[in-house]
C-alpha cells in the first residue's frame, strides 16, 4: 500500500484554517518586504515579453533554453547601451526638459488662454466670410474665469502626467541598481518560466480541474501577451511618429515629447490625453511658433496634428497590433488606470487595465461554474458571425508559417520542439456505473481501483484533457501543445479549429459491463445552440464482445414521434429499440440523430467528434451513486432524434484498392467530420505515409507490434495504443514486426 495513502485526510475546519493562516502570512510578507514587489513585477514582466523570443530561438537553433536566456539577454543589454549613445541621450535630456517645465509651461498656458480676447484680431476672414470678433466674444462674458474653470477641470490630469513624467525620469537616472537587479532576476525567472506554469496546473490534482486550470492560463496568458506586446509596439511606433510631426512643426524637445507621447501609451484612455496635451501646452508657451502663426493658432496645429495621430491609432494601429484583447469597456479602462494608480503609483497605473482583464476572466469562469454552467462555452457560431478582431500576433501567425505558433506560444507554458513529433498520451479514466474491468483483463491495461468505464485516449475536452506521455512536452495538454503548433499540428483543412483552440476529434475505448443509457445526440447547429459546443457524430469498432452481446442501434420499423414520446411516458421505450448483435471486428457509424446503447460485454473503440453533448432517453430504471435516478433529457432527444433511422445495418467496409504489397486497406467510415481506415500490414512488411499539412493523422494498433519511424526517428507500438501524427510530420513508415491490425483516422 502506498504509504501517503494512509496518511489522515483534513478537515474542513483544519483546511480553513490552514487557508487563512497562509493568506494571512501572504499578506504580512507583501506588506513588509512591499519595497521589492515593483523590482520582481518589473522582471516578470521583460521575462514575459522576451519570452517568445526565447522561446523561438531555443526552439530553431536546439538550444539549450539557460543558453539561449543568457544569450537573449546580453544582446538586449548591447542593444541599449548602443541606442542610448547614439539617441538616447538627446531624447532624455529633453524628456528631462519637458518634465521639469511642464508645470510653469501649464501656468503660462492658462494665462494665455485667459487673455484671448484682448490678443484676437477685430475681425476673421474665413474665404469670402468676414467675422467680426464683437459680434462673438459678447456671448462669452466671463472669459478669463471660463478659461480658468476648464483648465481646472483638466489640471490633475496634467499634473499626474507630469508627476508620471518626471518619476519616470528619475528611476532612469537615480536607480540604477535597481534597474540591475531587475535585470539579474528577469533572467533567472525567464529560464523557469516552463516550470512556472507546470507548477501552476499542478495545484489542480483533479485531472477535469486541471484541464480547466490550463485553459484560464491560456486565456490569462493571451490577455497579457496580447496587451503589454502590442503597447510595446504602440510605444514605439508612437514616440517615431510623434517626434518627427512635432519636429517638421517646428515644436521645442520633439523627442522628450515623442517620448513621454510613447511612454504615456501604457496608460490606456488617459496616456494619449497627457501626450497629445503637452505638446499643446508647450506649442503654446515656446517663445518662437513656426510658419509665422500666433501662440494660439500654431497651438491649434499642433493639437489638429496630435488629434489625427490618435485617430490613426485607435482606427489603424490598436485593431491591428492589440486586437480585442481586454475586451472591457473604455470606461472601465479609465477608472482602473486611476485605482492603479492610487494604489501602486506608475506601475499599478500601467497594469492595471490587464489586471482586470484577467479579474473579468477568472470572474466569468467562477459565475458559470456556480451556475453549473459550462465554463468555457463555444465562440462559434452556426450563423457564420465574423469573428473578432485579431491582434498583430495573430495576423502574423496567420501569414507567416515558421513563426505562427511560437508567437502564440502562452507565456507560461513550455515551448514547442524544434520540429512537431508523433504524440501518444497517458489514458484518462472515467468511472461511470455501468463500467468494468475487461479493459484490465482483456486489453491489459494498467487501471486505478474500481470501475472503468471509458479510458480517454486523445482527448482535448473540457471535460477531460489528456497528456503527453514521452518526449520533450511530457506532461503537457494536448490542448497546450494545439496552442503551440497550432496548424502544423491540425492541417490546413482544420483552420476553423485552429481559430477556435477545440481540437477536432475525441478517441475512447469503452468498457460496457452493463447497459449505457438509451440515449441520442444533438448535430452541430442543435448543439452550438443549446450546449455551446459542437455536436456528435461517431463510430465504434468492437475489440471484444462476449457471446450474445449486443447493442440498441435506431428504432423499429414503424416507429413515429408521438409513439415514441408515449412510450417514454408509459416506461414501453425498450419495445421500440433495434437491437444488433455484434461480435469482434465489427464496426457500427452513429451520426447525430441516432437513438444508440451499448449493451453488456461489450468493449469498444469509439471515434468521435470532440463533443460530450448527449440527451439521456431512458436509463434502465437505475440510480446513480447517489442513490437518484440519473437525470433525462427527453423533450431535448425528442428534438434531435432521426426518425429515419430505421433498423440499420452496421458498417460493411469497403475493400481499397491495392496500394502497397502486403498491405490490406478497409475504408470503415467516412463523413464530414472523419475518414477511418483499418489497415491490416503483414509481418515484416511496411506502411509508407505522408503528414503533408492537410490533416493530421490518429493510428491505433488493435493487435500486433509494430514500429513507427519518422525523420531518423521511431517508437514502437503494442497492444491498444494510440498515436498523433502532426499534419507537418512529412514521410512516415509503419513497419509491422508481427502481423499487425491498425486504425488510420483524418480529417476529410
Amino acid at each position: 500500500m502506498d504509504q501517503s495513502s494512509s496518511s489522515p485526510s483534513w478537515t474542513t475546519a483544519t483546511k480553513a484554517i490552514v487557508a487563512v493562516s497562509s493568506l494571512a502570512l501572504a499578506v504580512l510578507v507583501i506588506w513588509r518586504f512591499q519595497e521589492l514587489i515593483q523590482p520582481l513585477v518589473l522582471a516578470l514582466l521583460l521575462a514575459y515579453l522576451l519570452n517568445p523570443v526565447i522561446s523561438l530561438i531555443s526552439n530553431r537553433l536546439g538550444l539549450p533554453r539557460g543558453t539561449t536566456v543568457l544569450a537573449v539577454y546580453a544582446i538586449l543589454a548591447v542593444a541599449v547601451v548602443v541606442t542610448l549613445s547614439f539617441v538616447g541621450i538627446t531624447t532624455f535630456q529633453q524628456a528631462v526638459t519637458v518634465a521639469k517645465n511642464l508645470p510653469r509651461w501649464f501656468d503660462q498656458a492658462v494665462d494665455l488662454v485667459s487673455t484671448l480676447p484682448a490678443r484676437l484680431p477685430e475681425s476673421f476672414a474665413i474665404g469670402p466670410l468676414l467675422l467680426e470678433r464683437d459680434a462673438i466674444l459678447p456671448q462669452l462674458p466671463g472669459w478669463d474665469e471660463v478659461a480658468r474653470q476648464l483648465f481646472g477641470l483638466v489640471q490633475p490630469i496634467f499634473s499626474r502626467g507630469g508627476s508620471i513624467a518626471t518619476s519616470v525620469v528619475s528611476a532612469t537616472v537615480n536607480v540604477l541598481g535597481l534597474i540591475f537587479l531587475v535585470f539579474i532576476v528577469s533572467i533567472y525567472i525567464a529560464n523557469d518560466i516552463p516550470r512556472i506554469g507546470r507548477g501552476i496546473s499542478n495545484f489542480a490534482h483533479d485531472a477535469d480541474y486541471r484541464a480547466d486550470a490550463d485553459r484560464l492560463m491560456v486565456d490569462v496568458s493571451r490577455v497579457w501577451g496580447a496587451y503589454l506586446r502590442g503597447q510595446v509596439v504602440l510605444g514605439l511606433v508612437i514616440f517615431f511618429v510623434v517626434s518627427i510631426v512635432l519636429a517638421i512643426l517646428g515644436v521645442d524637445n520633439a523627442l522628450g515629447l515623442g517620448l513621454l507621447s510613447g511612454t504615456m501609451e501604457f496608460l490606456p484612455v488617459i496616456g494619449p490625453l497627457l501626450g497629445a496635451g503637452a505638446a499643446v501646452v508647450v506649442a503654446l508657451t515656446q517663445e518662437t511658433a513656426s510658419f509665422g502663426l500666433s501662440s494660439f493658432e500654431f497651438a491649434l496645429v499642433v493639437l489638429v496634428a496630435m488629434v489625427l495621430i490618435q485617430q490613426v491609432e485607435n482606427n489603424l494601429l490598436v485593431p491591428r497590433i492589440v486586437g480585442d484583447a481586454l475586451n472591457l469597456h473604455p470606461l472601465l479602462v479609465m477608472v482602473s488606470v486611476v485605482m492603479g494608480a492610487s494604489l501602486a503609483g506608475l506601475l499599478g497605473a500601467v497594469l492595471a487595465a490587464p489586471v482586470v482583464a484577467s479579474l473579468k476572466i477568472l470572474g466569468f469562469y467562477a459565475w458559470r461554474k456556480m451556475l453549473d454552467l459550462p465554463p468555457f462555452p463555444e465562440k462559434t457560431s452556426p450563423s457564420g458571425e465574423t469573428p473578432p478582431t485579431r491582434s498583430l500576433l495573430d495576423r502574423l501567425r496567420a501569414r507567416w508559417p515558421r513563426s505562427k505558433n511560437q508567437a502564440s506560444l502562452p507565456p507560461f507554458l513550455p515551448s514547442s520542439p524544434p520540429t512537431p513529433y508523433p504524440l501518444q498520451f497517458t489514458p484518462l479514466f472515467k468511472d461511470y456505473l455501468w463500467g468494468g474491468r475487461t479493459l484490465e483483463t482483456v486489453l491489459g491495461r494498467t487501471l486505478p481501483a474500481g470501475k472503468v468505464a471509458e479510458s480517454w485516449e486523445i482527448a482535448a475536452h473540457p471535460n477531460g484533457q489528456t497528456r503527453i506521455a514521452a518526449g520533450p512536452l511530457t506532461g503537457q495538454t494536448l490542448s497546450s501543445v494545439q496552442q503551440m503548433w497550432g496548424e502544423k499540428l491540425l492541417g490546413s483543412r482544420n483552420r476553423q479549429f485552429v481559430e477556435s483552440g477545440r481540437f477536432p476529434l475525441l478517441i475512447k475505448l469503452l468498457d460496457a459491463n452493463d447497459w449505457l443509457s438509451v440515449q441520442v445526440h444533438p448535430d452541430d447547429a442543435y448543439a452550438l445552440a443549446h450546449e455551446g459546443e459542437y455536436g456528435k457524430t461517431e463510430m465504434w469498432v468492437v475489440l471484444h464482445a462476449q457471446p450474445g452481446a449486443e447493442l440498441i442501434y435506431g428504432l423499429k420499423a414503424g416507429v413515429t414521434h408521438a409513439q415514441f414520446a408515449q412510450a417514454v411516458d408509459e416506461k414501453r421505450v425498450e419495445e421500440l429499440l433495434h437491437r444488433v448483435a455484434v461480435g469482434k471486428g465489427d464496426v457500427v457509424f452513429v451520426p447525430a440523430g441516432t437513438v444508440h446503447a451499448l449493451g453488456p460485454g461489450i468493449v469498444v473503440a469509439e471515434i468521435q467528434q470532440n463533443s460530450d453533448a448527449t440527451y439521456r432517453i431512458y436509463d434502465w430504471g437505475r440510480t446513480g451513486t447517489d442513490g437518484r435516478p440519473r437525470p433525462l433529457h427527453v423533450d431535448k432527444a425528442l428534438e434531435v432524434i432521426d426518425w429515419e433511422q430505421i433498423e440499420p445495418l452496421l458498417v460493411a467496409p469497403r475493400i481499397a484498392p491495392a496500394g502497397q504489397k502486403g498491405v490490406g486497406v478497409e475504408e470503415i467510415a467516412h463523413c464530414a467530420y472523419f475518414h477511418t481506415e483499418r489497415i491490416l500490414i503483414g509481418a515484416g512488411r511496411v506502411y509508407a505515409g505522408e503528414c503533408a499539412g492537410e490533416s493530421f493523422e490518429i493510428w491505433a494498433i488493435l493487435s500486433g507490434s509494430a514500429r513507427l519511424e519518422w525523420g531518423g526517428s521511431g517508437i514502437d507500438l503494442a497492444g491498444v495504443s494510440w498515436v498523433l501524427l502532426p499534419a507537418s510530420l512529412g514521410n512516415y513508415r509503419i513497419k509491422a514486426l508481427s502481423s499487425s491490425l491498425l486504425l488510420r483516422v483524418f480529417t476529410p
